[in-house]
């Protein structure tokens, strides 16, 4: 007599059980057949895997079978004062880059490493992407640099013409894209600044005058120029496309004896120079009346 629960008997139940642990059994050990079939199934996965896993270790190497490696020396770097930026790449032996910009554009086509280095130069500021690949041409690797504009804080004084002597604090460098919001505020450089191009390159150093005469020296008749590497004048007075410069010192009060005022020149052109060796050029050392004080000459950063 079977017994029901929840209105099903419990011989019922029994045969159930008997019916799932029997194909349950065939499934693992039961007939022949049947278990060559799932082996030879799990075999096949099983290789498909191995062959897969083995294959991509091997196609990501070079053609020598070694790991693919590519890495460069900085992530981040500065211009030179001489308007570009360099890194170094460093690869397998065969490796070869291109270089793109922001905009996924290539500004450096394929190029070759030697003995797996190379030096790459980058003539503006912004992020860009190396892209290196084996020799293969199986893998590559985008290594990102960001190129930050030329900054320096040399801290260092000038010579000295008669009693001025110049304490140049700091330099940057930019390249800029003309508008008014990057126009210097200054009615003098206006002209000047009409004939810049649509991207000018422009220095600004920030400096400390001292004055260790015992007469006052005026700004108003003492005109100091900046002059750059090449001995290219940037003129305050008749600015030019070529070198034009806003002083916040010149036109300014007279400089009291022992007293030091800090200010900065703005220096403008269409071409690119360099201020390694900053000098400022004096015609003459003039007092409060424009009379002399002492003869003029060149204050230079040595």
């Amino acid at each position: 007599m079977a017994l029901k629960l929840n209105g099903q008997s419990t011989q019922s139940i029994t045969l159930i059980d008997h019916f799932l642990w029997h194909e349950i059994i065939i499934l693992f050990f039961g007939e022949g057949v049947k278990m060559k079939k799932y082996w030879k199934w799990l075999v096949l996965i099983l290789v498909t895997i191995v062959v897969i896993v083995a294959g991509m270790i091997f196609y990501r190497r070079d053609s020598n079978g070694k790991p693919f490696k590519a890495s460069l020396n900085h992530s981040k770097v500065m211009m030179t004062p001489d308007w570009y930026a360099k890194v170094t790449l460093t690869a397998n032996k065969g490796t070869t880059y291109e270089v793109k910009n922001s905009k996924n554009k290539v500004i450096q086509g394929k190029s070759e490493t030697k003995n797996g280095k190379a030096e790459i130069r980058l003539n503006d500021t912004g992020n860009y992407t190396v892209i290196a690949k084996s020799d293969n041409g199986h893998v590559s690797k985008k290594l990102p640099v960001k190129v930050n504009h030329y900054k320096a804080a040399p801290n260092k004084w000038t010579s000295s013409v008669g009693p001025l002597r110049f304490k140049i604090t700091s330099v940057e460098y930019q390249k800029m894209k003309k508008s008014e919001a990057n126009k210097p505020d200054n009615s003098g450089i206006d002209e000047a600044y009409k004939e810049l191009n649509h991207h000018y390159y422009q220095v600004k150093v920030n400096y400390i005058v001292k004055n260790s005469s015992k007469k006052a020296v005026n700004p108003q008749y003492t005109i100091w120029m900046p002059e750059d590497d090449n001995g290219q004048e940037f003129s305050t007075e008749t600015p030019s496309p070529d070198g034009g410069a806003v002083d916040t010192i010149i036109g300014t009060e007279a400089i009291n004896p022992g007293n030091s005022r800090s200010g900065s020149v703005t220096m403008l052109s269409n071409h690119k120079f360099t201020v390694k060796h900053f000098k400022f050029s004096i015609e003459e050392v003039l007092g409060n009346e424009g009379n002399h004080i002492a003869k003029g000459g060149v204050a230079e950063l040595k």
